[in-house]
């Protein structure tokens, strides 16, 4: 179990319960990629905001150098013309553990599937520690530090590019008692602090120069309490989150710089969480439980009367814009509070199989994407966030299910001369009440500003989110999976549906795993279809408008495989898109406050080929 917790050392060791709001994500969401955690960084493709394809899931012999308790791991490789690299120590102890990595990615233009040039990347550089303390049996204690830096990140779909993004992440677990979580007492401090500026100028010619520097710390502490009473487990626990964000636009005037606006006025968010988890075992195979998370949210923007310049006086500080747009008056503390809930009846008849059904009731608060951003802009322009909003609130059904064959261990693992399957399914219905959404301004006021600028606001909503997948061993060294995926989303105020809801789309898989004198080797070829999303929020005339109609179906087939020499190294390496497929993601890129529908195409077929060892 320690090996486990070691190398996942940047996930939480608190079990978040049931009921937690942070299950529920935004519609849409901008953020920069995640880290690269150490679990993950020896065997992780670059990122990439245009092409979804998930080859993370893809099977490699090498995956046996890049996961074994070896100390030493080097990894690096080419991408078309990207390159990634990774080095990652390893170190147990008696009563200590270690990891230490360093990761460096490079993303460069590239061709698409018809020949054109698309004038992206990036440089990514990133470094962690983790030390961990395990005095004896029933404590642990582990220090996480992080560092992600990617610099000069190119936005073609955007005007302007993140030409700097630093995170620093510093946590510290503690755990006091069994690691069965029978009587147990967890505590987790973290603190994130985030630096992100943008700009028009660096990478693009622009007659008209323009900056926004965003600052933000959040720090975070979390208690838990797990114990055993006979057939009930009891988790009990309270959070507390403290998050700092300014952000300021300046446009460069008469030859200096200007301020002229807030991206997040000096917003000073505090929440805090008690939460509960009652679980009863009726017996081995049933299991009832109960989750409840309440939350208490006061969010204050510190800036709200300091002025900038602006065209107009009445719109010079962010209270006169918010006035403007939603004619409220800006006003002290905003406060919000919301009870989660969660009932859950659990069914597994043996160790590899699980049914579930869960009724839910879980309130979301708003980002502050949603509710601080404010920023003018002319004609049409602008993006001024509604402080106003109520927290949403899903009620919905969870059905899922995991059902293993008797020889089945883990995909292209059975036992020997045996075939064997699994199949893992979920289907999640909502509706939703408050739902928040961006939308647009639609005014048809004389004033020259914000006319058609983005906005955001509460409505209710029906969501349903299906998945089943399945993977097959046979004849010793074959294997088969398949995944299917559909989305459905309707605003029900509006009568319209809703954007970036992903298309129907199916993932299909053959591998083929061998042993040979030098070591194993394995081949595959994976097809993943993804079909035209009609129903979209395309016109912004009348809705936001983000979705693109240019986004057709597609069908991708990538080729791949991998050998290992002696467990010490190997190869791995492959084809994307072989037949140099031309198409574009119906979900538009996230890494910044992108919300045109300009179609950013995929890369073409793209050569890869990276080396592995362990030592």
């Amino acid at each position: 179990m320690r090996v486990v917790l070691s190398c996942t050392a940047l996930a939480s060791l608190l079990v978040a319960n049931s009921a937690n709001p942070d299950n529920i994500a935004p519609l849409k969401d901008f953020a920069p990629p995640k880290p690269y955690t150490p679990n993950i960084a020896q065997s992780a493709f670059p990122a990439h905001q245009f092409d979804r394809t998930n080859r993370d899931e893809y099977f490699f012999v090498t995956d046996l150098l890049d996961d074994s308790m070896d100390k030493f791991h080097v990894s690096g490789g080419f991408y078309g013309r990207d390159f990634y690299s990774s080095a990652l120590f390893k170190y147990r102890g008696a009563n200590f553990y270690t990891i230490l990595n360093a990761n460096f990615s490079k993303g460069n233009r590239y061709k698409d599937g018809g020949g054109n040039e698309v004038d992206f990347g990036y440089s990514r550089q990133g470094q962690s520690a983790v030390v961990g303390f395990v005095p004896n049996d029933i404590s642990e204690f582990r220090f996480t530090f992080l560092r992600d830096n990617i610099d000069n990140e190119k936005e073609p779909h955007n005007p302007t590019d993140a030409v700097k993004t630093e995170r620093k992440i510093a946590k510290f677990n503690a755990r006091l008692g069994e690691e069965s979580l029978a009587n147990t007492l967890n505590l987790e401090l973290m603190l994130r602090d985030i630096n992100r500026n943008a700009n028009n100028f660096e990478l693009r010619n622009s007659a008209q120069k323009v900056k926004v520097e965003i600052e933000r710390k959040i720090f975070d502490a979390k208690l838990s309490y797990d114990a055993d009473f006979g057939n009930f487990h009891n988790m009990i626990g309270a959070s507390y989150q403290r998050d700092l964000h300014e952000g300021k636009r300046y446009g460069f005037v008469g030859g200096k710089w200007v301020f002229n606006g807030y991206r997040f006025g000096d917003v000073k968010n505090q929440s805090v969480r008690v939460f509960d988890e009652i679980s009863y075992k009726f017996n081995e195979a049933n299991k009832l439980n109960l989750a409840l998370n309440y939350e208490w949210m006061s969010s204050n923007l510190r800036a709200a009367n300091n002025a900038y310049s602006a065209p107009m006086p009445q719109i010079s500080t962010i209270k006169g814009l918010v006035k403007s747009i939603y004619g409220e008056n800006l006003d002290g503390d905003i406060k919000h509070k919301a009870l989660s809930a969660s009932l859950k009846y659990e069914f597994s008849p043996n160790e590899k199989d699980l049914y579930y059904a869960a009724l839910e009731s879980i309130s979301r608060m708003p980002s502050n994407m949603e509710r601080f951003n404010t920023l003018y802009g002319p004609l049409d322009n602008g993006w001024i966030s509604n402080p106003f909003l109520k927290p949403e609130r899903h009620n919905r059904v969870n059905l899922g299910l995991e059902y293993k064959s008797e020889f089945f261990k883990e995909y292209l693992s059975s036992k020997q001369g045996e075939d064997s399957f699994a199949i893992k399914a979920h289907l999640i219905a909502s509706d939703v009440k408050d739902l928040i959404i961006y939308d647009r301004r639609h005014s048809k006021a004389t004033m020259p500003m914000n006319k058609n600028a983005v906005i955001s606001r509460n409505v209710d909503a029906k969501i349903y989110s299906a998945n089943l997948s399945a993977s097959y061993n046979f004849l010793q060294n074959f294997g088969l999976k398949a995944a299917l995926f559909y989305n459905y989303g309707q605003n029900k105020t509006d009568g319209r549906a809703l954007y970036q809801i992903r298309p129907f789309e199916a993932n299909l898989a053959a591998d083929y795993k061998s042993y040979a004198s030098f070591g194993s080797f394995s081949l595959g070829s994976a097809l993943r279809y993804v079909a035209k999303q009609n129903r979209g929020d395309f016109d912004k005339s009348t809705g936001l408008g983000i979705d693109s109609k240019e986004a057709k179906a597609f069908t991708l087939i990538d080729i791949y495989g991998a050998v290992e020499f002696r467990n010490k190294f190997g190869l791995r390496f492959g084809v994307n898109n072989i037949f140099d497929k031309e198409y574009a993601e119906f979900i538009s890129g996230d890494h910044v406050a992108a919300l045109d529908p300009r179609r950013v195409n995929a890369p073409g077929r793209t050569v890869f080929v990276s080396f592995h060892s362990s030592f």
